[in-house]
């Protein structure tokens, strides 16, 4: 019997090199929030675009319980990705200056 913690830390400290898969779920997530924020062309992107924020931006977004799993899962990790985000402030127009980093 071994531990969680030790299967999960790096091969040269005595672990499997295993990552954490809540970890590595939520950076996914992540990075599908910031593909819709980067407006990133794509059939995935285009398709909940439409579907989810028709009248709204990602982090303006409200949850609604008809909402799918993955798409809820997405507005979770909105929190990481709000985190990490700046915005380029150009002419103004985009930036709402009380809300946005």
């Amino acid at each position: 019997m071994i531990a969680w913690d030790k299967i999960f830390q790096p091969k040269c400290f005595g672990g499997l090199g295993l990552r954490k898969t809540e970890a590595v779920n939520l950076a996914f997530q992540a990075k599908l929030a910031w593909k819709i924020v980067a407006d990133t062309k794509g059939l995935w992107t285009d398709i909940i675009k439409h579907k989810y924020l028709r009248l709204s931006t990602l982090f303006d977004c409200k949850p609604k319980s008809t909402d799918s799993s993955a798409w809820r899962s997405i507005l979770r990790s909105r929190v990481i990705n709000r985190k990490g985000i700046r915005w380029k402030v150009g002419n103004g127009k985009t930036i709402r200056f009380w809300w946005d980093n």
